[in-house]
């Protein structure tokens, strides 16, 4: 049995729906996904509720900062704060050989 974590995050970002897709293809039996939810009730699978490091959440909303001790020390961009609307406007970043880039990564609804 293989159980994927956030898809094949190895390949794509994590909790993308690419990493997922691919994950699905690279024969994984079980995706496990870390479930946030948005301001409108919409559960997403993302791995942190903080969008801020993996996203450019934090150049759209920097208004919406906020800091939440329970979760952790620093301000973040939290998905609750955003509608999932909001949330389908972001660009995921992440490391692609030794470059930053931005790309559009559509994000997942859980039901899907």
């Amino acid at each position: 049995m293989v159980i994927s974590n956030n898809g094949a995050s190895g390949v794509y970002p994590g909790s993308s729906d690419l990493a997922y897709k691919q994950a699905i293809d690279d024969g994984a039996d079980i995706i496990d996904c870390s479930v946030q939810m948005t301001r409108d009730g919409i559960a997403i699978c993302s791995n942190s509720s903080d969008l801020g490091p993996d996203t450019n959440a934090m150049t759209k909303f920097m208004s919406r900062s906020s800091k939440v001790k329970e979760i952790q020390p620093k301000s973040g961009i939290f998905s609750f704060d955003l509608s999932w609307g909001e949330i389908q406007t972001l660009k995921r970043k992440y490391l692609y050989r030794t470059s930053r880039i931005q790309v559009q990564i559509q994000p997942l609804r859980f039901q899907q």
